[in-house]
């Protein structure tokens, strides 16, 4: 990789170093003293150094303290650091350029300045090169081989990393000004609501979901009848009925979702604190009459695990924790196979990816947004 500049991120630079993915057998400072890497340091996530920690053999002398990486060597003075006491112990300057100018720290030393580009391997700068230019998953072409076992490890912590978001997204509807019991059923009711507007009315199926919460005793027919008419009748709720077919128009969507409520409403709180609670989903399903549809098997898996899974640890239940997570783990979601068409690029067995939430997951948060360097299948790579 021989260009002058490094076309990427900082953060790709970032990742390059604390991977470890180049050449540090033989690494030069500018001033011609070599460097042996005893450890690269802590990435910092905080104000100061990019790297803390470090342990470097420069020279004859083993240096301890942190490492600073721009991409070209100006960065130093233009983020300020030569006039932050937070980089006085900074003992290396990684940059990615040719011939870049030394700097200085607060207090008066120099740090030893190190350009990475001759030793970044060329598979990586080839990887690297065709990143931003290819439409394909970022995989796909750019490496030469991709381990079964590795992808599988992805996906399997994509898949653990998807049940921890979906938790993040039902305690975004729990309010503490209620009791618990209350507090939770509502954040599940108004969870579900939210999921049957996907997509395209998300925030209209929230709004009457808020506006239904205090039906406490009302019997079906006439919570039917209320949220017919704060939807439709005179309501400001503004519908999006674009593209709605006959099984997703809001109409049909708000029957569904009432008919969960008033069960979720009518179900002891006690019943959901146990290990199989789980099994009330179904039982639901079975009710209503929607056990073979898609959509309440796919709220099954992102609204009510999350929420049962959440519970466990707001009531310290281990128990509940566990079988939810078994639960999620094992769980077959009906994905439509167009949802996950990109992953045929790669020479990889469909086993390993379908019917499985965490390859959408990863897809969303790391194969579109070419968010390789934080990926096991590119950091075991090389």
């Amino acid at each position: 990789m021989s260009e002058v500049s490094f076309p990427y991120s900082e953060r790709i630079l970032q990742w390059v170093w604390n991977e470890l993915l180049f050449d540090n057998t033989s690494l030069t400072t500018e001033c011609g003293k070599p460097i042996q890497i005893i450890h690269q340091g802590n990435l910092n996530h905080s104000d100061g150094p990019d790297f803390k920690s470090s342990k470097l053999l420069i020279g004859n002398i083993e240096w301890n303290g942190s490492v600073e990486l721009h991409l070209k060597s100006s960065g130093w003075k233009a983020h300020n650091h030569h006039s932050d006491h937070n980089y006085d112990n900074v003992i290396l300057h990684v940059v990615a350029e040719e011939n870049p100018e030394p700097v200085s720290t607060l207090s008066g030393s120099s740090p030893f300045t190190l350009n990475l580009l001759p030793y970044i391997h060329s598979d990586l700068g080839s990887f690297l090169s065709n990143l931003d230019h290819s439409k394909k998953l970022p995989c796909s072409g750019n490496l030469t081989f991709i381990s079964e076992d590795v992808f599988h490890e992805q996906i399997e912590r994509s898949h653990q990393e998807y049940l921890n978001k979906k938790v993040d997204d039902f305690l975004s509807f729990y309010t503490s000004d209620a009791p618990q019991s209350v507090a939770w059923k509502n954040a599940l009711i108004v969870s579900v609501f939210d999921g049957f507007g996907i997509s395209q009315n998300r925030e209209q199926m929230r709004t009457l979901a808020y506006a239904l919460l205090n039906s406490e005793h009302d019997t079906l027919n006439s919570l039917q009848s209320k949220a017919d008419q704060i939807a439709f009748g005179n309501s400001e709720i503004n519908w999006n009925f674009k593209g709605s077919r006959p099984h997703s128009h809001p109409a049909r969507r708000i029957k569904t979702a009432v008919q969960f409520l008033h069960l979720i409403k009518s179900t002891p709180f006690e019943d959901f604190l146990n290990a199989h609670s789980y099994k009330l989903w179904n039982v639901w399903c079975s009710v209503i009459g929607v056990q073979n549809a898609g959509h309440p098997k796919i709220l099954y898996a992102t609204v009510f695990l999350p929420a049962l899974y959440f519970l466990g640890k707001l009531y310290h239940s281990e128990k509940i924790t566990s079988s939810v997570k078994e639960e999620w783990n094992s769980f077959k979601a009906p994905i439509p196979k167009i949802l996950l068409s990109e992953f045929t690029q790669l020479e990889i067995s469909p086993s390993l990816y379908q019917k499985k939430l965490g390859s959408i997951h990863q897809l969303r948060e790391y194969c579109k947004p070419k968010n390789c360097s934080e990926c096991l299948v590119l950091k075991k790579a090389f």
